[in-house]
């Protein structure tokens, strides 16, 4: 993540978060959280079985809740977009960041329907 500063003073509980991110999901085919830590980027997803846990250990490890990713998906095609979360809305990097993790929707999607293969944290 080539040393961007995640600092967000008046960051939202976790809960609030994840509860954002389930409403986004209503309306969309996938959405997750991306969590950014210095040099790399994890992700939260609505699908999850275990979203806030998973979040709430995130954090715990030093990382930075910054925005949603949302895909929607037509007939063989995923269309991603993206959403920080408002306190880090104004930040100058953030939208190249967020668009930057679109780049690899293939991937983000590939994590998400192998969580359960994924060890716990």
């Amino acid at each position: 993540m080539n040393s961007i500063l995640f600092i967000a003073w008046n960051m939202r509980k976790t809960a609030d978060l994840i509860e954002e991110m389930k409403a986004e999901a209503k309306k969309a085919w996938l959405v997750a959280i991306a969590v950014g830590f210095e040099h790399e980027t994890k992700f939260v997803f609505s699908s999850g079985s275990r979203p806030l846990e998973d979040l709430n250990t995130l954090v715990k490890r030093g990382g930075a809740p910054i925005g949603l990713l949302k895909f929607e998906k037509d007939n063989s095609s995923v269309q991603g977009s993206y959403r920080p979360f408002g306190e880090y809305e104004n930040e100058p990097w953030v939208q190249q960041y967020l668009g930057g993790l679109l780049e690899n929707t293939g991937e983000i999607i590939a994590i998400s329907q192998n969580q359960k293969d994924l060890p716990d944290y």
